[in-house]
């Protein structure tokens, strides 16, 4: 006989339930293969280790599945049994080896947990074309295409739903508590706003917007002797 050995880096044999460790054995009795000829021995102490005996006739056969997995071939079977334990450690937080004679001679990969995106909630605007609001429960599902064609996902009382229903397919601004989340890449989204308020924008064209800034007047700074030196005093 033979020692071959499934090492489970971050668990304990104590954190191994019962159906657990089944599901270890059943599949990585798939994995070596020549099933009459493995024969389990024991779970050892440290970090989990999942000891079994390899027959003498059999142990180059079983090795030279377990190289064919780690070198992306092998049988279907073991590819399987490979992703199943590979599945079960991702879902243990945990890597494993299998190792012959204190030798590794296959390293399973520790997937990396990802901290969960951090999410807001803060009081927020946004605006867009309202293309929808409707629902039965007391809070009303409200969406508005964004200005990059996006969806911005909204929710409403039943009284703002109502006035905000009037605004069908018009462009709107609306207020509330934005819940948010930051992506992997620092971007931040919009979850989703509770929406308190809302008001109409007008759908002008841009030479229109010219129009009425200009129209609208401003400070006239040739008429200010000082001028120079009150910008200065603005500026602290």
């Amino acid at each position: 006989m033979k020692e071959l050995t499934l090492y489970l880096d971050d668990l304990s044999p104590g954190q191994l339930s019962m159906k657990r460790l089944a599901g270890y054995l059943r599949a990585l009795s798939a994995f070596y293969g020549s099933e009459e000829a493995v024969h389990f021995d024991r779970v050892d102490t440290g970090s989990a280790q999942l000891m079994s005996n390899i027959e003498d006739k059999a142990y180059p056969i079983v090795m030279n599945q377990v190289r064919e997995v780690s070198g992306g071939l092998g049988k279907k079977s073991a590819v399987a049994a490979y992703k199943t334990l590979s599945e079960y450690m991702a879902a243990d937080g945990t890597g494993g080896s299998i190792r012959s004679g204190g030798a590794t001679i296959f390293q399973f990969p520790k997937v990396k947990i990802e901290s969960p995106p951090l999410r807001i909630v803060k009081p927020s605007s946004v605006q867009g074309r309202l293309y929808s609001v409707g629902g039965k429960d007391d809070t009303i599902p409200v969406r508005l295409e964004g200005a990059d064609n996006e969806s911005l996902l909204c929710e409403a009382d039943i009284a703002v739903a109502e006035r905000l229903g009037q605004l069908l397919f018009k462009q709107v601004r609306l207020h509330g508590d934005g819940e948010w989340v930051r992506s992997s890449d620092g971007a931040w989204k919009l979850v989703k706003l509770r929406i308190s308020s809302f008001s109409k924008l007008e759908d002008i064209g841009f030479k229109e917007a010219i129009a009425r800034l200009k129209a609208a007047g401003g400070v006239d700074w040739n008429d200010i002797p000082t001028a120079h030196s009150n910008i200065l005093e603005t500026r602290g």
